[in-house]
C-alpha cells in the first residue's frame, strides 16, 4: 500500500472496488483478502518470531492477516482490526475474528505424550462466550476429533473456563458487541521438534489440510446462519486467485513433463522386425528390444524437478496435486533411467499399483465366458489412410465448437499399437487395418476421450489438467473403454484383449518370461500375432504392468457412475477419480472452469440410454455389444 491515507482506509477502498488485497506491509504484516467475507484469520508473530509452522496454518485461508513482532500489540493493529470489523458489520451485519496461536511452554498440553514427540491437540476458545461461537467450536471439534496426525488421533478440547484464553490483547477480550465474534484456536505444535524446533513438513502439511477443511466447514455454516449471504457450498471459501507461486510452480512442473514422452520412450523401435524375428525362432526366443535414444538427461531433469519450491504454495489442495505430480514425474524419470533393466519393472509397480486377486479373477471370468469371433469381423476393413479421413471428420466436429482444436494427425512407424494420442495429436501406424464397424469405437476412444480431455485441459489455466494429474491414466483408459461400450463397439474380441492384458501383467509380476506369457495367451485362443502384441506391451522397457489399468479403470468408473456421480466433470482435463472432490472444489472457487468440450456420444440418445443403465452389479462380461 502507498503512503497517504491510513492503511485500513486504503484496504477498504480496494475492497469496495471489488478487487483483492495481497500485500506485505513493512513494519506491520502480510495481508491477504482474496474477496471480502465476514471473517478474518489472524496470526500475531510474538517474541523472536520463530513459529513458522503456526504461521502457515493461518496463511492457508482466503482472508488472513499475519501481524509481525506483536509481543506488545500495536495501536496500528488494533485500529486496523477495528476498521475491518466496522466494514464487515456494514456489509454483512457480522464479523468473526479467528486467531491462531501455538501452545506456549507454560500452558499444559491438551494431552501429554509418553515420548519426546508432542501429541497433536487443539484448544478452542471464544471471548465473549455466546451461542454462535459455541456452535462454531462444536462444529470444528466434530470435524477435527480423532483425525490422525503423525500417527496419533488429534484431541480437540473446549475448556470449561473460556476465560482461560491465554495472553490475548485487551481488544480481543473486550465486552460483547452485537454482531462481533472472536474464536481462538490454540494448536499443539506437534509439527516441530520440542528440543530443536526443527519443522516436520509432512506433519505440518497434514494438520494444515485438516484444520483448513474443518475451519471452512464451520465458517460456511457461520455465514449461512448469521448473514443473508447464501453460499453455494463450502468450497467457495477457498481462494479464487491462488497467487503467483501457484502458476510458476504449475508451469515448471509442466515444462519437465513436456521434456520427455514417457510412453514413446519405452516403446521399442521396429516392431514389425521384432515380430518377424520372433516368428522365425518358432516363438522360442524372447525378442531383443531396441529403443530410441532418450531426449532427456534424467539427472538434470530430477535436479530441476526437486528444485521446484512446492512448499511455497499456501493452498492445500493445489499443493497436494503438485506434490503428487512431482512424485509421479520422479518415478517416470527413474524408469527411463532403468529402461531395459530388471529395476524398471519395480518402479512401474510403484507407479501403477498392484494387480489384485479380484481383478485377476474378473479377467479370467471374461476369457472363460466371452468368446469370439466378433459378428462384425467379416465386414469391410479400413486402411490407415481411410481411418485417418474419418478421424479428420471427427476432429472437424470439435473444431466447429472451438477453433483452438487443431491437432496433428500423422502416421508413425514406431507405434506398437495401431493408434495413440500424444499431447493432443493422433498417431496412426501406417499398416493399420481395422474393421469398418469398429472405427467409431476407436475414434471415440482416442479422439472422444484422450484428445477431448487434452484440449479441455489446455483450456484451463492449471496446465496440470492438460499434461495430466498424477495417476490420471487409469481414469483416461476407463473413460475410453466406456466410450467404446456407449457407442456399441465393445466387441467380444476387444473385451477379451483387455482381460488378457491384465493376466499378462499378472504373469509378468509372477516371474513368467515373454515366451511363457505368449504361450499362455495362445492357449486362451489368441492367435500368434495377437498374443505377441499383448506380450510386447507388457514386457517393453523391462516389464510394465500399465495395461492392467484398462480393465481396472473401466470397473472403477462403472462403480463411480452407478452411484449417480456426474460424468461431465471427468472431462475437465486429465485427472484421476481420486481427484474429483478437489476438482469440484476448484470449480466452485473458479480456479478451474467446466469442460469446454464433451464427447460427441454425449449427444446421442442411444449412448445416453446405455449410460443411464449402468449398474456396478452387472458383470463386465455382460457388457459386450456384439
Amino acid at each position: 500500500m502507498s503512503a497517504g491515507p491510513p492503511l485500513e482506509k486504503q484496504v477498504i477502498d480496494v475492497l469496495r472496488g471489488g478487487k483483492r488485497v495481497n500485500q506485505v506491509i513493512p513494519e506491520f504484516g502480510r495481508l491477504l483478502i482474496d474477496r471480502h467475507l465476514p471473517y478474518m484469520v489472524l496470526y500475531r508473530e510474538e517474541g523472536d518470531g520463530n513459529d513458522e509452522g503456526t504461521r502457515h496454518l493461518a496463511t492457508t485461508e482466503s482472508s488472513f492477516l499475519v501481524a509481525y513482532h506483536q509481543e506488545k500489540p500495536t495501536r496500528a493493529l488494533r485500529d486496523f482490526i477495528a476498521a475491518m470489523q466496522a466494514y464487515a458489520l456494514e456489509e454483512y451485519g457480522v464479523f468473526l475474528l479467528v486467531e491462531i496461536w501455538s501452545r506456549r511452554p507454560g500452558q499444559a498440553p491438551v494431552q501429554s505424550s509418553d515420548n519426546d514427540l508432542r501429541h497433536p491437540g487443539i484448544r478452542l476458545f471464544s471471548s465473549p462466550e455466546c451461542a454462535t461461537t459455541d456452535n462454531l467450536m462444536e462444529r470444528l471439534q466434530g470435524r477435527l476429533r480423532d483425525k490422525i496426525i503423525a500417527g496419533a488421533p488429534l484431541v480437540v478440547e473446549i475448556p470449561d473456563r473460556q476465560k482461560n484464553y491465554g495472553k490475548r490483547p485487551a481488544f480481543l477480550l473486550g465486552k460483547k458487541k452485537a454482531g462481533v465474534f472472536h474464536l481462538g484456536i490454540e494448536v499443539e505444535p506437534c509439527y516441530r521438534a520440542a528440543d530443536t524446533e526443527v519443522l516436520f513438513p509432512v506433519v505440518l502439511r497434514n494438520l494444515r489440510t485438516r484444520l483448513s477443511k474443518a475451519l471452512r466447514y464451520a465458517l460456511y455454516h457461520f455465514i449461512r446462519q448469521e448473514t443473508t449471504h447464501k453460499l453455494k457450498n463450502v468450497n467457495v471459501l477457498g481462494r479464487q486467485r491462488p497467487g503467483k507461486p501457484v502458476w510458476e510452480i504449475d508451469a515448471r512442473l509442466d515444462e519437465i513433463s513436456r521434456s520427455f514422452d514417457f510412453l514413446l520412450s519405452i516403446n521399442p523401435v521396429d516392431v514389425k522386425g521384432i515380430w518377424t524375428e520372433f516368428r522365425r525362432s518358432n516363438y522360442e526366443s524372447p525378442p531383443v528390444l531396441r529403443y530410441r535414444p532418450l531426449q532427456v538427461d534424467v539427472s538434470m531433469a530430477k535436479r530441476a524437478l526437486f528444485n521446484i519450491p512446492i512448499e511455497r504454495v499456501e493452498d492445500p489442495s493445489l499443493a497436494h496435486l503438485f506434490t503428487e505430480k512431482q512424485s509421479e514425474l520422479d518415478r517416470q524419470l527413474t524408469m527411463l533411467r532403468d529402461r531395459g533393466t530388471s529395476r524398471f519393472m519395480l518402479s512401474g509397480y510403484q507407479l501403477y499399483g498392484r494387480i489384485t486377486a479380484s481383478l485377476v479373477r474378473k479377467a479370467e471370468e471374461i476369457l472363460e465366458r466371452v468368446h469370439g469371433p466378433d459378428k462384425r469381423s467379416a465386414g469391410r476393413m479400413l486402411s490407415a489412410a481411410e481411418f485417418k479421413k474419418r478421424a479428420l471428420d471427427e476432429v472437424a466436429y470439435y473444431a466447429s465448437q472451438w477453433d483452438a482444436v487443431k491437432p496433428e494427425i500423422r502416421f508413425s512407424k514406431d507405434l506398437i499399437v495401431g493408434l495413440m494420442v500424444s499431447r493432443g495429436n493422433l498417431l496412426i501406424r501406417p499398416d493399420l487395418r481395422i474393421a469398418a464397424d469398429r472405427a467409431n469405437a476407436l475414434i471415440q476412444h482416442e479422439i472422444g476421450t484422450h484428445m477431448v480431455t487434452w484440449f479441455n485441459g489446455r483450456a484451463q489455466k492449471l496446465t496440470q489438467l492438460r499434461s495430466g494429474l498424477a495417476s490420471y491414466e487409469e481414469l483416461q483408459e476407463g473413460l475410453a473403454v466406456l466410450a467404446e461400450y456407449l457407442v456399441g463397439g465393445l466387441t467380444p474380441t476387444r473385451l477379451r484383449t483387455l482381460a488378457a492384458r491384465v493376466l499378462a501383467a499378472h504373469f509378468l509380476m509372477e516371474g513368467a518370461t515373454f515366451v511363457d506369457t505368449f504361450r499362455f495367451l495362445c492357449r486362451y485362443g489368441f492367435n500368434s500375432e495377437q498374443a505377441f502384441n499383448i506380450s510386447l506391451r507388457v514386457y517393453r522397457g523391462g516389464g510394465i504392468i500399465k495395461d492392467c489399468i484398462y480393465l481396472r479403470g473401466f470397473e472403477r468408473l462403472l462403480r463411480h457412475l452407478s452411484a449417480n456421480n456426474d460424468i461431465n466433470i471427468l472431462f475437465t482435463g486429465k485427472l484421476a477419480l481420486k481427484h474429483v472432490a478437489i476438482i469440484e472444489e476448484l470449480l466452485a472457487r473458479e480456479v478451474v472452469t467446466p469442460p469446454r468440450l464433451l464427447p460427441r456420444y454425449m449427444r446421442d440418445e442411444e449412448s445416453l440410454a446405455r449410460l443411464r443403465q449402468i449398474d456396478a452389479d452387472t458383470p463386465i462380461y455382460n457388457l459386450v455389444n456384439g
